[in-house]
């Protein structure tokens, strides 16, 4: 299926691993689009070398509960970004500009954790406020 096919707006956050960057950033877009009251969005995270089917980080974990993030029910598994995926989706963002948290310790987490929420806020409204067509992250 590509993204043209269907009616929603179909968003890829990616990183390096998938266990930091990316799922954090999945949960807080899913968040904001949910405080927002915005349905028909589909959000999903990849990484471009990641070790599938490992965990969300516990960092990443704790660093999005400590702002009110609730974690899916679901547990997030790390998938591989496929060149595939440049069809399936509507928005791709590289999130590999962001510090890797990775074994920095929670205050990386919790730093990364806060600059997401800043920037997609203000993505999400550049999406679906159509000022921007063309959002950049």
């Amino acid at each position: 299926m590509t993204a043209t096919k269907t009616n929603k707006t179909k968003i890829l956050f990616v990183c390096a691993g998938n266990t930091c960057r990316s799922p954090m950033a999945e949960l807080i877009f899913k968040h904001i689009c949910k405080r927002h009251k915005r349905t028909g969005v589909i959000v999903r995270s990849a990484g471009t070398a990641a070790d599938v089917g490992s965990d969300m980080m516990p960092e990443a974990m704790i660093a999005l509960q400590n702002v009110g993030i609730k974690l899916s029910s679901k547990p997030h598994k790390a998938q591989q970004y496929l060149p595939k995926m440049q069809q399936q989706y509507h928005y791709i963002f590289d999130l590999r500009d962001y510090d890797d948290p990775y074994g920095a310790g929670q205050y990386a987490y919790d730093m990364v954790c806060s600059r997401l929420l800043i920037d997609l806020e203000a993505l999400y409204h550049q999406i679906f406020d159509l000022k921007n067509p063309h959002p950049v992250l």
